[in-house]
């Protein structure tokens, strides 16, 4: 189930970051950037997890490249439908996510997607765009948000 994310009916911070006392300041500016800040961190983390990884969720996770059930005509399509369904399953707070292969001549091997989705902000949906390339460790890294 996804749920929209109101800043002021939750706290921009995550759980974990009011815990750990990494909460954001009192400006509003201060939360959505707080907010950004948690989805970006949030992301990194639910990307570079593999599958079977979480005993509590074994779902969580992008399977390895190296996985056989990857392989066929449409990898690209299959493996921007799996980062996809991830981001929607694993982080409520954005909504409308969509994943498009980013085709790169000069770096043919590289493997790029660009990725928006809608994020409720002061009872209005605003647009975030970011980039996401798998380096050369195999890790997945927003390159913009």
């Amino acid at each position: 189930m996804t749920a929209l994310y109101n800043l002021e009916d939750n706290p921009a911070s995550s759980l974990f970051e009011r815990i750990q006392g990494k909460s954001s300041g009192s400006s509003q500016r201060a939360k959505i950037q707080a907010l950004l800040m948690s989805i970006k961190q949030n992301l990194n983390q639910v990307l570079n997890s593999r599958p079977l990884g979480c005993q509590s969720t074994p779902a969580l996770g992008i399977p390895d490249l190296n996985d056989a059930t990857l392989t066929g005509v449409d990898f690209k399509v299959h493996l921007s439908n799996i980062i996809a369904d991830c981001i929607t399953t694993y982080e409520p707070r954005i909504t409308n996510v969509t994943v498009h292969f980013i085709e790169n001549e000069a770096e043919p091997l590289s493997l790029q997607f660009n990725i928006t989705a809608f994020l409720l902000l002061e009872n209005q949906k605003q647009l975030i765009e970011f980039n996401v390339q798998l380096d050369s460790n195999r890790r997945y890294q927003l390159t913009q948000f």
